[in-house]
Protein backbone atom coordinates (compact mmCIF):
# COMPACT_ATOMS: atom_id res chain seq x y z
CA UNK A 1 0.00 0.00 0.00
CA UNK A 2 1.42 3.20 -0.84
CA UNK A 3 2.69 5.41 2.06
CA UNK A 4 0.25 8.67 1.33
CA UNK A 5 -3.19 5.89 1.17
CA UNK A 6 -1.42 4.42 4.85
CA UNK A 7 -1.25 7.78 6.93
CA UNK A 8 -4.59 8.12 5.97
CA UNK A 9 -5.81 5.10 7.20
CA UNK A 10 -3.73 5.60 10.46
CA UNK A 11 -4.92 9.05 10.71
CA UNK A 12 -9.07 7.55 10.40
CA UNK A 13 -8.11 5.07 12.69
CA UNK A 14 -6.20 6.91 15.31
CA UNK A 15 -9.14 9.26 15.08
CA UNK A 16 -11.72 6.86 16.12
CA UNK A 17 -9.62 5.31 18.83
CA UNK A 18 -9.19 8.65 20.33
CA UNK A 19 -13.08 9.60 19.93
CA UNK A 20 -14.17 6.07 21.45
CA UNK A 21 -11.26 6.75 24.34
CA UNK A 22 -12.41 10.23 25.31
CA UNK A 23 -15.47 9.40 25.80
CA UNK A 24 -15.81 5.95 27.55
CA UNK A 25 -13.13 7.68 29.21
CA UNK A 26 -14.47 10.36 30.31
CA UNK A 27 -17.79 8.42 31.29
CA UNK A 28 -15.70 6.00 33.78
CA UNK A 29 -13.90 9.38 35.07
CA UNK A 30 -16.76 10.73 36.11
CA UNK A 31 -19.28 7.88 36.86
CA UNK A 32 -16.40 5.13 37.74
CA UNK A 33 -17.35 2.75 41.04
CA UNK A 34 -13.92 3.06 42.55
CA UNK A 35 -10.65 5.03 42.39
CA UNK A 36 -9.03 2.83 40.64
CA UNK A 37 -11.61 3.06 37.37
CA UNK A 38 -12.24 6.61 37.63
CA UNK A 39 -8.24 7.25 37.35
CA UNK A 40 -8.70 4.76 34.89
CA UNK A 41 -10.65 6.81 33.15
CA UNK A 42 -9.22 9.85 33.44
CA UNK A 43 -5.82 8.55 31.94
CA UNK A 44 -7.90 7.21 28.78
CA UNK A 45 -9.67 10.47 28.02
CA UNK A 46 -6.41 12.53 28.30
CA UNK A 47 -4.64 9.34 26.18
CA UNK A 48 -7.60 9.59 24.01
CA UNK A 49 -8.01 13.62 23.22
CA UNK A 50 -3.92 13.41 22.64
CA UNK A 51 -4.51 11.11 19.98
CA UNK A 52 -7.50 13.33 18.46
CA UNK A 53 -4.97 16.36 18.27
CA UNK A 54 -2.07 14.22 16.28
CA UNK A 55 -4.36 12.88 14.18
CA UNK A 56 -6.19 15.84 13.33
CA UNK A 57 -2.77 17.59 12.52
CA UNK A 58 -2.28 14.85 10.27
CA UNK A 59 -4.81 15.70 8.50
CA UNK A 60 -4.28 19.26 8.19
CA UNK A 61 -0.45 18.42 7.19
CA UNK A 62 -0.53 18.68 3.47
CA UNK A 63 2.74 17.27 2.85
CA UNK A 64 3.00 13.69 2.00
CA UNK A 65 4.83 10.92 3.13
CA UNK A 66 7.59 8.66 1.55
CA UNK A 67 7.04 4.84 2.28
CA UNK A 68 10.67 5.25 3.67
CA UNK A 69 10.04 8.53 6.22
CA UNK A 70 6.29 7.37 7.39
CA UNK A 71 7.96 3.55 7.62
CA UNK A 72 10.67 4.96 10.07
CA UNK A 73 8.28 7.03 12.15
CA UNK A 74 5.96 4.15 12.50
CA UNK A 75 8.80 1.73 13.68
CA UNK A 76 10.38 4.69 16.12
CA UNK A 77 6.81 4.87 17.64
CA UNK A 78 6.23 1.40 17.88
CA UNK A 79 9.65 1.08 19.93
CA UNK A 80 7.96 4.29 22.14
CA UNK A 81 5.02 2.61 22.29
CA UNK A 82 6.40 -0.41 23.92
CA UNK A 83 8.32 1.56 26.85
CA UNK A 84 4.47 3.12 27.04
CA UNK A 85 3.63 -0.41 28.20
CA UNK A 86 6.06 -0.58 30.23
CA UNK A 87 5.75 2.01 32.03
CA UNK A 88 2.16 1.60 32.54
CA UNK A 89 2.80 -1.82 33.73
CA UNK A 90 5.53 -0.61 36.32
CA UNK A 91 3.09 1.82 37.79
CA UNK A 92 -0.03 -0.24 38.04
CA UNK A 93 2.54 -2.86 39.64
CA UNK A 94 4.48 -0.80 41.93
CA UNK A 95 1.61 1.58 42.73
CA UNK A 96 3.63 5.07 43.51
CA UNK A 97 2.27 8.24 44.70
CA UNK A 98 4.30 10.51 42.81
CA UNK A 99 4.86 12.31 45.89
CA UNK A 100 1.61 11.62 47.81
CA UNK A 101 -0.72 13.00 44.85
CA UNK A 102 -2.15 9.71 43.87
CA UNK A 103 -3.41 6.87 45.65
CA UNK A 104 -2.49 2.96 45.21
CA UNK A 105 -5.50 2.82 43.88
CA UNK A 106 -5.47 5.26 41.32
CA UNK A 107 -1.50 4.18 40.66
CA UNK A 108 -3.68 0.66 39.26
CA UNK A 109 -6.07 2.37 37.41
CA UNK A 110 -3.72 5.39 35.88
CA UNK A 111 -1.08 2.30 35.05
CA UNK A 112 -3.26 -0.11 33.61
CA UNK A 113 -4.82 2.58 31.36
CA UNK A 114 -1.34 3.39 29.85
CA UNK A 115 -0.77 -0.30 29.59
CA UNK A 116 -3.55 -0.46 27.20
CA UNK A 117 -3.22 3.05 25.33
CA UNK A 118 0.74 2.01 24.68
CA UNK A 119 -1.13 -1.77 23.48
CA UNK A 120 -3.18 0.14 21.43
CA UNK A 121 -0.70 2.71 19.67
CA UNK A 122 1.67 -0.62 19.74
CA UNK A 123 -0.96 -2.31 17.52
CA UNK A 124 -1.77 0.58 14.98
CA UNK A 125 1.79 1.51 14.43
CA UNK A 126 2.91 -2.08 14.01
CA UNK A 127 0.04 -2.77 12.04
CA UNK A 128 0.20 0.59 9.61
CA UNK A 129 4.37 -0.17 8.98
CA UNK A 130 3.20 -3.71 7.78
CA UNK A 131 0.92 -2.47 5.32
CA UNK A 132 3.91 -0.01 4.01
CA UNK A 133 6.18 -3.04 3.80
CA UNK A 134 3.43 -5.18 1.60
Amino acid sequence: MEAPAVAQLLGRRLAVWGGVSVLAGTVLAVRGSSPARRAFGQQTAGWGAIDVAIAGAGALNSSVPTSKSLSKLLWINAGLDVLYVAAGAHIAVRKPSFGRRITADQAIGHGTAVVVQGAALLLLDTAHARLIAQ
